[in-house]
C-alpha cells in the first residue's frame, strides 16, 4: 500500500490548492505561464504517480481504471472549485487535466 501514498498525497495537494481563493491571479505573480500549463504539469506530475503506485506495488488495478481516476478527479476538482469564493470550474481547465494525467502516466507507465 506504501507505493499509493505519493499519488494520495498528490491529490490531497490539489484539494488543497482547489481550496485557496484567487490562486490564479497568485500564481501569475510569481510564475508568468498560462493557466493551463500549470493544470497541464501538476496533472502530469498525478498521472505519472498513478502508474508509478501501479509499476511498484503488487495489485493487479488495470491501466484503464487508473486513467479514468485520474481523469475523474480531474473533473470532479474543476467542480470543487465552484464553491470556493473566487475560482470557477472551466472545462478548458479540465481538458488540460485530462491530458497532463494521460501523458504522465504514459511516460511513466
Amino acid at each position: 500500500m506504501i507505493a499509493w501514498v505519493p499519488a494520495a498525497l498528490w491529490a490531497l495537494g490539489l484539494f488543497l490548492l482547489s481550496e485557496v481563493r484567487d490562486i490564479p491571479s497568485a500564481v501569475e505573480a510569481f510564475l508568468p505561464v498560462p493557466d493551463k500549463l500549470v493544470h497541464l504539469v501538476l496533472y502530469i506530475a498525478f498521472g505519472g504517480l498513478l502508474a508509478w503506485a501501479k509499476l511498484t506495488s503488487r495489485t493487479e488495478v488495470p491501466h484503464a481504471l487508473l486513467l479514468v481516476l485520474g481523469v475523474v478527479y480531474g473533473a470532479i476538482d474543476e467542480w470543487h472549485q465552484s464553491f470556493v469564493p473566487g475560482r470557477t470550474p472551466e472545462l478548458s481547465d479540465w481538458l488540460a487535466d485530462l491530458a497532463g494525467v494521460l501523458v504522465g502516466y504514459l511516460i511513466v507507465a
